[in-house]
């Protein structure tokens, strides 16, 4: 499984994050599309494999509140699918 979301991941853009964030109700703003992507393209293996409440409480400190709701939302939901 991790090869597979490794691959992903090595292809996902920050318009793919935007474009996911609006299709889930949210709209990013630019510094949030780039920040999460970030996240996501350098610590992926923690996200799925680790403790990553550390990744969480950087977040936290640098998008908006609801931004970061929806964030943690969505992380939760689709770690339970794949778990």
């Amino acid at each position: 499984m991790n090869y597979l979301i490794g691959e992903y991941v090595k292809k996902i853009t920050e318009e793919d994050v935007y474009n996911f964030a609006l299709k889930e109700g949210t709209k990013l703003l630019d510094y949030e599309t780039k920040t999460i992507y970030n996240y996501i393209k350098n610590y992926w293996k923690v996200l799925i494999n680790q403790d990553s409440t550390f990744i969480f409480e950087e977040i936290k400190k640098i998008v908006r509140p609801e931004v970061y709701e929806k964030v943690v939302y969505l992380y939760n939901k689709y770690k339970r699918q794949f778990n």
